[in-house]
């Protein structure tokens, strides 16, 4: 560029005339003075140069497809200031130039020094969630799709505590992502889940891991016996504040002799054989009228007995526990004394074991100001149990509401947000504000389909997910409908393992065949070993007729049977050896 400055014509006029010309290619000039300049920038190590290919390959089934999107990818870069060349002639060689390690094939390789290839290079990357569940040791909880090409893995856990608030109105699938939690925490070794469900949602998801499902209500056949393990240490105690409870909520004023005669009533009822100590014989025991009447109504006498005055507790704590508490719902005095009870059951079992205790519609455990207390306790101390414990409500105005909304926050780091197309809504908007979320996540959560979107909030990063389920999945995980939980009931009655049933009854026999296993070969009829064929008779020995008898006062010959033998001269068997010829004298 520097020679092409002056024309040959100019540099002679120069040579000729001794004067410098005036007139100069200035676009050389300047074209000069950047090479100038890289040379420079090259010699300080300041920057490097390379050659770069960039290429867009847009690929698709149709043709008329591949034209829609290569129009699309052409406006948009020409609308971000470059310029964009459709490959022809070229085209092969532009397609093996965009594979790695063939930077040869394409004739289009501009040079640009490491700046430029910098302002190319992405800075920031979508997060994807932990690569790993630190706390547990293990792979992350699950894998989710994305709308890009980047897989999101989903944990709870942040740190050492995994508590979760899962919050979206009804109908937005929160009982299915609740019922694919329970399922997917079950491939850590050793763990557990307890799910308090409302609906019987994910009944059918915990019967397939082999749990338990019951369900608490009065008309059910569940009757508990919260006094029975009185006899053991620290129980009596435990049951003392149960008790007194039971008292507030009729309105007894706890003094030290109410619960000096509750202590002492407890200390009789512990003597007795278990099968006593019920609420009736709490009742019996008690020096007061007035408190054995504040009793009654949860005694066999009262309403509630059904439930909770049983003398023989059959409540089994298995690995997956599914707990139907909408009957019980439906009578709120009994809400706080059957959840306080089966929570002090529950601690029993928080081992140190990986846990996950599902807490859904979680505005009816809040509304009770001293189950409130509790939870707000339970979170502390259920983090060092190893336990994660899953809030789902409908919406954040009921937590906001609760008195431990601020514990509830600090305690749940990780949040699951559903769609709810109200979300811009002025009243909707502001809950979401002062749960910390910006103008840019509310509008996620507004455009966002239900059912099928899902935006987790964390400390560590923002992701809006979709969990991609198949059939088989949203077999188990989907069954909330009446009819889904009438074909769980009638594949409980069945003599077949309930997963097997269930999912043969969803036409997917294939699964049912992968958990039941190959079929057993089945042993041929035996049959008995041919009996030997009879072997044929010997015939019979020829009768010789003696024509003739001997004298016995006859000589035998010799030679002959009976006779004496015959010399070895005259046997017709004896060989004599040959004569030795006598040799002539000389």
């Amino acid at each position: 560029w520097f020679a092409k400055r002056k024309s040959v014509g100019a540099i002679l006029r120069e040579v000729m005339f001794n004067r410098e010309s005036a007139l100069v290619d200035t676009d050389a000039e300047n074209k000069a003075q950047d090479a100038d300049e890289a040379l420079q920038e090259l010699g300080a190590d300041d920057v490097a140069f390379g050659y770069v290919t960039t290429t867009i390959v847009v690929s698709d089934r149709e043709a008329a497809r591949v034209e829609e999107k290569q129009l699309a990818v052409e406006r948009i870069l020409n609308g971000r200031g470059f310029t964009t060349i459709r490959e022809t002639l070229n085209a092969v060689e532009a397609w093996l130039g965009s594979l790695p390690g063939n930077p040869y094939a394409n004739v289009r390789q501009p040079i640009v020094h490491t700046l430029n290839l910098a302002h190319l290079m992405p800075v920031s990357a979508v997060w994807a969630g932990p690569a790993m569940n630190r706390q547990l040791a293990a792979p992350p909880l699950m894998m989710t799709q994305t709308r890009g090409a980047t897989p999101f893995r989903l944990d709870l856990h942040v740190g050492d505590v995994g508590h979760t608030m899962v919050v979206g109105p009804t109908g937005a699938g929160k009982s299915v992502l609740l019922a694919l939690l329970a399922l997917q925490f079950r491939r850590y070794i050793g763990a557990q889940v307890i799910i308090f469900d409302r609906g019987r949602s994910a009944r059918a998801a915990a019967l397939a891991m082999g749990g338990t499902a019951i369900e608490l209500g009065l008309e059910g056949t569940l009757s508990l016996q919260p006094l029975a393990r009185i006899d053991e240490p620290g129980e009596i105690a435990v049951a003392l504040d149960w008790v007194t409870g039971l008292l507030t909520a009729e309105g007894v004023t706890i003094t030290p002799d109410v619960k000096d005669a509750v202590w002492t009533a407890l200390q009789s009822l512990a003597s007795a054989p278990p099968i006593e100590r019920t609420l009736t014989g709490l009742a019996v025991l008690i020096q007061s009228s007035a408190l054995a009447q504040a009793l009654s109504p949860y005694t066999l006498e009262g309403p509630y007995g059904r439930l909770l005055d049983g003398c023989d507790e059959r409540l089994a704590m298995t690995d997956v526990l599914h707990i139907e508490t909408e009957p019980l719902m439906a009578h709120k005095a009994l809400v706080p004394p059957v959840l306080t009870y089966l929570f002090h059951r529950l601690q029993a079992r928080f081992d140190g074991r990986p846990t996950l205790l599902i807490l859904d519609e979680a505005w009816t455990f809040l509304d009770s100001p001293v189950f409130a207390a509790r939870i707000r306790e339970w979170l502390k101390t259920l983090r060092k149990k190893n336990v994660a414990v899953v809030f789902a409500t409908q919406s954040l105005a009921d937590i906001e509401r609760s008195t431990i909304a601020p514990a509830l926050l600090e305690s749940c780091p990780t949040r699951i947000l559903l769609p709810n197309d109200r979300a811009l809504e002025p009243q909707s908007r502001a809950v979401y504000e002062r749960f910390g979320l910006n103008a840019r996540q509310i509008e996620l959560l507004a455009v966002s389909a239900p059912k099928r979107d899902y935006y987790a909030q964390t400390a560590r990063g923002n992701r809006l997910f979709e969990l991609g389920l198949g059939p088989l999945a949203l077999a188990l995980c989907g069954a909330s409908t009446p009819e889904d939980q009438t074909l769980v009931d009638r594949c409980l009655a069945e003599p077949v393992p309930f997963a097997a049933a269930f999912l043969r009854a969803k036409d997917l026999a294939w699964a049912a065949d992968l958990i039941e296993g190959p079929p057993e070969p089945q042993a041929e009829p035996t049959k008995p070993p041919p009996l030997p064929e009879p072997r044929p008779a010997a015939p019979p020995e020829p009768v010789v007729e003696v024509l003739f008898e001997t004298d016995p006062t006859q000589v035998v010959l010799p030679g002959l049977p009976g006779g004496s033998p015959i010399s070895k001269r005259f046997s017709p068997y004896h060989v004599s050896p040959p004569k030795k010829k006598r040799r002539p004298r000389t």
